[in-house]
């Protein structure tokens, strides 16, 4: 299964990679790897749909991280059409346009994302 860093990930759903390890760190989305301190985490595609969703109506819909990624997560695990009901509004998502979207974003940031560097920089010459 293809996994993806957090600043390709970013790339890919618009977000600043702030925003999307923020994300990470404060709450469990699920799939998502996480090792141990100084590795990366690995998000793969099935996780990086629910970001996705996740930082859509966040920002669209100006509902608070911890309520969109609970949204995202229940509009996502039913079939296709699913919906969700909260009162007299019924939310549904088009996840056709949801892959679509991330497949677009994910081209983008494969192509202009270079690998990040971890730890300590290398060492410019021996101390005397």
């Amino acid at each position: 299964m293809r996994a993806y860093d957090v600043a390709v990930a970013s790339l890919a759903i618009g977000a600043p990679a702030k925003w999307t390890d923020n994300l990470l760190s404060q709450h469990d989305v699920a799939h998502v790897v996480s090792a141990r301190r100084g590795v990366a985490r690995r998000i793969p595609h099935i996780a990086l749909r629910h970001v996705a969703l996740t930082r859509q109506l966040h920002v669209m819909c100006g509902m608070s991280v911890r309520e969109a990624l609970e949204l995202a997560r229940q509009l996502l695990a039913g079939d296709e059409g699913t919906a969700v009901t909260r009162g007299s509004v019924r939310i549904t998502c088009d996840r056709d346009a949801l892959e679509r979207a991330l497949d677009r974003g994910m081209r983008e940031a494969l192509e202009s994302a270079p690998t990040p560097r971890r730890g300590r920089p290398p060492r410019r010459g021996q101390p005397e």
